[in-house]
């Protein structure tokens, strides 16, 4: 008889009134899902999110970069990772948390909320917009807390397209700017912050060929600007591009150095300018096409080939001069004894004339050697300098 008195105890104890099984976990479960009723029986998604009309709507951007994939610097634009973060409160979303078994946090899909709309006017990507429409398709969850803040997160790949300035390429810094506002600023009153808006950079995976040097939030009337500035790390580009241009330019001096007598002149300095034409094309296919901050390092190497083609043609002159022959004309006269003595008097006339040409080529190609030296040290130096200023 006990035995069943104690199990009639624990069945009146473990079930309610409805025959549903009372356990704390359920209990809890019913609690947010009443507590949601309760926030969405009567809510208005489309509606502004204040309860005096002529309030504002205060809106806070994060922007946290993840990692850079690439800085393209043909088409001026940053290809990265970013996670944006979007934080407003809704007055007609609050509850009393000791009400509801103390829940603080729901976490809900971002289409059953009011969205503020902000777009990012730099973004060349598909992603340019969060609003109504864009998170339905990127399926974007929201939290939303007791007091009525709600914290909108997403992940995504941004293209944005910057003003890079390369005038000190390799040894130069970049800055893009991620440029917020919203189209709805003056239809609902909202207003994007700078105090709740920030740039993290601590969840950024380092880059193999940039370091960010910092970043930096802008306020400019209802619009914001965050800026992230980037540093090339240069060893790679000074190890496989500056070097090799450097000691082409060192060669093409030793094209003067070389005997004219070897007939290696020409071959040696028309190789040279060759690589340099293929430096400067692979470059020019690197650099943006802008014409208002042309490259120092571009204007160097224009310069080597400008020097390197003038090589080729000096050298075929000097080679010109050193194997012209001398033809002095003797006059004539009736006697043979006289033609032959005039002859061996014209041969030595002749390799006289020939010697002549050839001290003047040799002396040419000392001159041109010179020259070359001159404008190499006088580029590099200008070069040097204006880079490491």
């Amino acid at each position: 008889m006990d035995i069943y008195t104690n199990l009639l105890a624990f069945m009146i104890l473990t079930f309610d009134k409805t025959g549903q099984i009372k356990c704390p976990e359920m209990d809890t479960v019913d609690k947010e899902t009443a507590l949601q009723q309760k926030l969405f029986t009567n809510y208005n998604k489309y509606r502004k999110p204040v309860k005096i009309p002529s309030d504002r709507v205060q809106v806070g951007i994060k922007l946290y970069p993840l990692s850079i994939q690439k800085l393209d610097m043909r088409s001026q634009t940053l290809h990265s990772a970013i996670w944006l973060e979007i934080q407003w409160t809704d007055e007609y979303l609050t509850w009393n948390s000791s009400d509801f078994d103390n829940i603080q946090c729901l976490r809900l899909p971002a289409t059953q909320v009011w969205v503020p709309s902000i777009c990012n006017l730099h973004e060349i990507s598909g992603k340019r917009c969060i609003n109504f429409v864009s998170v339905i398709y990127s399926a974007t969850e929201v939290e939303m807390w007791s007091n009525g803040h709600i914290l909108l997160q997403e992940t995504m790949e941004s293209i944005v397209s910057c003003q890079f300035d390369v005038r000190k390429f390799p040894f130069d810094s970049q800055s893009c700017t991620f440029y917020y506002f919203s189209p709805n600023e003056y239809s609902h009153n909202l207003s994007i912050l700078a105090n709740l808006s920030s740039f993290y950079t601590g969840y950024f995976k380092p880059n193999e060929e940039w370091d960010v040097v910092s970043t930096s939030v802008n306020m400019e009337g209802l619009e914001i600007y965050m800026t992230i500035v980037l540093r090339r790390r240069p060893m790679f580009t000074f190890i496989s591009v500056v070097l090799p241009i450097v000691v082409l330019s060192i060669m093409n001096t030793f094209c003067y150095v070389l005997p004219i007598e070897s007939g290696e002149k020409i071959g040696m300095s028309v190789a040279i300018f060759l690589t340099f034409a293929v430096f400067g094309s692979i470059l020019s296919d690197t650099m943006p096409r802008n014409s208002e901050n042309i490259s120092w390092f571009i204007v160097y190497v224009t310069t080597q080939i400008v020097l390197s083609g003038s090589t080729v043609v000096m050298e075929t002159i000097v080679l010109r001069i050193y194997h012209t022959e001398g033809t002095p004309s003797s006059p004539k006269t009736e006697s043979a004894v006289c033609n032959s003595e005039n002859a061996s008097s014209g041969t030595k006339q002749n390799n006289d004339l020939n010697s002549k040409w050839k001290t003047r080529a040799r002396m040419l190609d000392k001159i041109l050697m010179i020259f070359n030296i001159c404008i190499n040290l006088i580029s590099l130096s200008i070069f040097a300098s204006v880079i490491l200023s």
